[in-house]
């Protein structure tokens, strides 16, 4: 039995360099990949280059930039349902369950629900109601894995956007409250409102990894903006009960992967055996009354 299990998650920028982008996650053999920027038609491709099964999110008008997630063929995670959202706004998020399987290849009795989301760049609202989305996911005994780039900022994120030429980039990343423009960390704010755990955060301030809170985009420069990587619009969560499973958090920062896209991948690492002693556990919470036999609530447990 494998001692860890791998996310990654990577916005490979409208899969210009699909092909290098794929060996690269091969390499890393992740037992999860929780991809942004998806282009029609390269599911399968993708599939079958990183030998993994390929989710991807409702196809919405206006953009072709899609979410998927894959999951890796005889990997310790089993892909159990996917939940299309197409009451999405922008981008759809995808959105499947996975359970863990054991050795005897019997599967956990609770389930994670997986996201991985791409919310709205160019309005704030979007943004926050996308995030309020995810916080359905939030309930009581629910397990969820969220990953994505919330072109948003964490909370105490301080910006000086006089700096800043380009008026669109500002309107794009701040909101007008009281008269004046603020940062945009209300997604951010709402998901750790709702109880979820930033996995960089937790890496950095309780397992002594302070480059965890590294920045994930901005090293490419662009006009009317200040040259630099800054900050991290890319950024993991998790439920509480999976927080301490979590062994390590990165942004894996290298040149090459600097130009296969305008984002930096994500790769967070959890203990195989505290995961399934989670997924194992009976959780408190609510389940309706249902006297069929076998039947199971939404996260897989039995019901009362």
């Amino acid at each position: 039995m494998t001692e860890t299990i791998t996310a990654l998650n990577w916005n490979l920028e409208k899969g210009i360099n699909l092909e290098a982008g794929a060996r690269w996650i091969r390499e890393q053999r992740p037992d999860l990949f929780f991809q942004q920027e998806v282009q029609p038609g390269q599911l399968a491709q993708l599939a079958d280059l990183l030998d993994m099964d390929g989710y991807v999110a409702v196809p919405l008008p206006g953009s072709s930039n899609d979410n998927a997630i894959f999951v890796r063929r005889g990997g310790p995670l089993v892909f159990t349902e996917d939940y299309p959202q197409a009451w999405a706004p922008w981008h759809a998020p995808a959105n499947i369950a996975v359970r863990l399987r054991d050795p005897d290849g019997t599967l956990s009795p609770r389930q994670i629900s997986c996201v991985s989301v791409h919310t709205c760049y160019w309005s704030p609202e979007i943004r926050l109601n996308e995030a309020r989305w995810c916080t359905t996911l939030a309930k009581p005994g629910w397990l969820a894995v969220l990953f994505g780039d919330w072109n948003s900022y964490r909370v105490g994120t301080d910006i000086t956007w006089q700096s800043y030429a380009d008026d669109a980039f500002v309107a794009n990343r701040t909101y007008e409250e009281n008269g004046r423009r603020h940062t945009d960390v209300r997604p951010d704010r709402e998901l750790l409102a709702a109880g979820y755990i930033e996995m960089a955060r937790h890496a950095a301030e309780h397992l002594q990894q302070p480059d965890a809170t590294a920045a994930s985009s901005g090293y490419r420069d662009h006009p009317g903006r200040p040259s630099g990587a800054r900050y991290c619009i890319d950024r993991g969560y998790v439920s509480p009960e999976l927080a301490p499973a979590l062994n390590s958090y990165a942004v894996c920062d290298t040149p090459q992967l600097r130009r296969l896209s305008d984002h930096l991948p994500l790769r967070a690492a959890f203990d195989h055996a505290r995961l399934r002693t989670v997924l194992h556990s009976t959780p408190a919470m609510y389940r309706p009354h249902d006297e069929r036999p076998n039947s199971r609530d939404s996260q897989g447990a039995p019901r009362a």
